[in-house]
Order: C-alpha cells, then structure tokens, then sequence
C-alpha cells in the first residue's frame, strides 16, 4: 500500500470526496469510510425511512449546496448544463465563504475527512478549489450503480419518473467523472462495493494515497454489521437495463464505459468515450432543453395548480381528520358518560336497597325500642313496688333494731341487778373484816 509521504502531490490534510449520483450507494460508502476512520461531519443529515443507517453528509452543507445551485438558476432535480460562469463570478463569493466556513465547522482540523453530497457532482472544481485554499487535498471516490436501480430507487423514494432519473443520472456521472480527473481517484462498482468492501478498500487506498486511521479488527466487525445486504433494495440486471424502453443510448454506453473502468482502470481510451459521451448529452441538452424548459413551464404550472389542489384537499381532510377526531372523542365522551350513568343507577339501585334495608332495621329497632320501653316501665314498677317492700323491710328492721335495744337494755339492766345480788355478800364480808 502507498503511502502518502511518498507521494508528492500529498498534503498533510485530505479530503475523501464522494462522487456519486443519488441513490448509488454514496451512503454505503460514507459509513465504511467513517468506520475505517475518516472524520464525518459535526451535524449529520438524519437518517429516515430511505437511508435508515444515515446519511453521513453534512446538513448544514447540503443546504448550502442546494442554495449555490439555486443562485446557478438550478437545484438537484435539473439535468442540464450547469452555469460554471456564473458560479465562479464575483457575485457567488457569499455561498463559496459559507461553504468554506461550513467545512471548517463541520471537519475542524482531522487529517482526513470525508465530504459526501451527491449534488458536489455538479460543481466539483468549485468544492475542490475551497478544499485547496483550506490547504486539503483532495482524492475522489466515484461509485458507479445500474443506472435503472437509481432511477427505481428515486422513484420509489421521490416519485420521480423513470427518464428524468436516468437523465439526472447522466448528468452526475459525466461532470464527477470529468472534473475530478485532475485528482487521484477510484472508481467503483456499488455491487461489487457489497459482495467484498475490503477489496475495494485496499484498491481505493493503493489508488489514491489514503492510510487508513483505523483498521483493527473491530472496525471490520462494525463495518460488517452495517454493510449488509438489506441495504441493497433496488435490483436490476445488466440485461433488463439495455432492454429498458427508458434506458436510451447514451446511458447504457456510459454505464458499460463506467463500470469497465472499474473492473480494469481507465485508460486515454475509455475517457475519450466518455468525452464524447458528455459532448453528445451537452448538444442533446441544448437541443431539447428550450422545448424541455417551455415543457416544465407547463408542468410546474399544473403542479401549482395540483398543488394547490392538493392544499385545499389537504385542508378538507383536515378539516375531516379534525371533525372525525371530535366526533370521536364525542362519541367516547358519551360512552364514558353512559358507562357513569349506568354505574351511577347501579349505585342508585344500590343505596336504594340498602335504605330499604336500614327501613327494616329501623322498624325492627322501633319494635324492639316498644318492647324495651314496655319492660322498661314494667322495670319501674317493678322497682317501684320493690321500693314499696325495702320501705316495709326498713321499717321492720328499724323495728326490731328498737326490740333489740330493748332486750339489750333488759339485759344489761338484769345483769346489774344480779351483778350486784352476787356481790353483795362479799362487800358485806369485806366491811366487817375492815371492822375488827
């Protein structure tokens, strides 16, 4: 492998550029040089149904880019000749400092960045002259994609129509082919891109000076991981493409040109081929293009007037989903509301069973409350006459209380008497011993 000190065309600084139609794998190949190392941008496109792996191009930049093309009287569907006079004017210094301040926001000082938009096909000398006065150099990497797979794949995503696709595809392959002759280059097939990416990968690091910044053994897992198969939707063969009724002349002889290149290399030849491929689409574009221009007049006219068609159904249904939607919450107001009715007659039922309920307990308790009132005055009768008899008894007691301090009294008395019958005799001994 090559290395870029021994090459003298080499700065210390590069730029991969990504020059390849749209829909051709450019974000494949983003994501395998991002794994290997090379810088991606500091704000990412993000990625969507289309490219659910990403994007790896700048946001930022692409709509730059989309806005340099509006000032060129063009944009990314246009097939036709770019205005470079007009791009390389005075009055287009504004974009060319936004663009070169984007890339150094996005890519700051890495070694090796990678700068992919497929809409750079149409103004390379313009980007790569920025990338020289930021002192990077620039290599270009150039996938090459069945050019009716594209236009599938444009139309599956964009509705684009079959021959414009094809026609746009013309367009990027012929200008990123030309003007990135000047710089080392690899160009290579998007299948065979799929089927072995390290081949490919040594081939494009041999060809332009490129040292990988990582290549350990878990870059290639990763890569692995993300290059798989299913990133492949769209398919072709080479035979259904020539037959293709949309597919004319000039594309599939571009394509055979393209993808010999990529096998065996180019040669004085196969660029020759391709300089008269894009001599005959130029002289097509300026025959056809006044007839194409008063055409698309016509027919950017008609998608105003369906787009505003559009916008008015748009508004209508609308109008309807909104309507539909408050119909429904109506309607799921009113179940709500049934539901709390019927679970409020329920509760009605309810505490109506347990009044009656409560009515029974309380007749119960105003008999019982009768029945105890009966017993309570047949209590105090009771008590009463009870009262009657403790008076009697008192009575009677205090009675016989008095008989019994009378026979106490009686006795007491007759205890003395006799006390005094028994003691005598002796007082009477007493007296006349005390006498002699």
């Amino acid at each position: 492998m090559t290395k870029i000190a021994e090459l003298p065309w080499a700065p210390k600084r590069q730029a991969i550029l990504i020059l390849g139609m749209h829909r051709s794998g450019t974000s494949a190949l983003g994501g395998v040089l991002n794994a290997l190392g090379a810088a991606g941008p500091k704000t990412p496109l993000p990625s969507h149904a289309a490219n659910p792996r990403g994007f790896f191009e700048s946001a930022p930049l692409a709509l730059a880019h989309d806005e340099l093309l509006a000032f060129a009287g063009s944009s990314w569907l246009d097939w036709r000749q770019l205005d470079h006079q007009r791009i390389n004017s005075k009055a287009a210094d504004p974009y060319r400092q936004k663009i070169k301040q984007l890339l150094i926001d996005e890519f700051g000082d890495e070694p090796l960045i990678v700068v992919k938009d497929p809409r750079t096909c149409r103004f390379v000398p313009f980007i790569s002259s920025i990338l020289d006065e930021m002192n990077v150099g620039s290599v270009a990497f150039l996938p090459v994609r069945n050019p009716l797979e594209v236009a599938y794949s444009l139309h599956r995503r964009d509705k684009i129509a079959l021959p414009t696709s094809l026609l746009l595809w013309l367009r990027h392959v012929l200008e990123a082919e030309y003007h990135s002759r000047h710089m080392p280059r690899y160009v290579l097939s998007y299948e065979g891109f799929l089927v072995d990416w390290r081949k490919h990968m040594d081939r494009a690091a041999e060809k332009t000076g490129v040292v990988w910044p990582s290549r350990p053994d878990h870059s290639d897992v990763k890569i692995e991981q993300f290059l798989t198969t299913d990133l492949y939707h769209e398919r072709s063969t080479l035979e259904v493409m020539r037959n293709h009724p949309d597919v004319t002349s000039l594309v599939r002889e571009t394509y055979q040109i393209l993808t010999t290149i990529a096998v065996g290399g180019e040669d004085k030849g196969s660029l020759d081929q391709l300089d008269t491929m894009r001599t005959r689409f130029d002289e097509a574009c300026e025959t056809f293009s006044p007839a194409m221009a008063t055409e698309e007049l016509a027919v950017a006219q008609l998608r105003g007037e369906l787009s505003t068609r559009n916008t008015e159904t748009e508004n209508v249904r609308q109008e309807n989903s909104k309507l539909a939607s408050f119909l429904e919450q109506q309607s799921v107001e009113v179940r709500g509301l049934a539901a709390e009715r019927n679970a409020l007659a329920g509760t009605r039922d309810a505490l109506i069973a347990e009044r009656d309920a409560l009515a029974g307990v309380r007749d119960a308790l105003s008999a019982e409350r009768d029945a105890l009132a009966q017993v309570h005055e047949s209590l105090i009768a009771d008590r009463n006459d009870l009262v009657t008899v403790q008076g009697g008894l008192i009575a009677e007691r205090d009675a016989l209380l008095h008989d019994r301090q009378s026979i106490v009294n009686e006795r007491d008395a007759l205890l003395t008497s006799r006390s005094w019958r028994l003691t005598a005799p002796l007082r009477l001994i007493g007296s006349m011993f005390a006498r002699g």
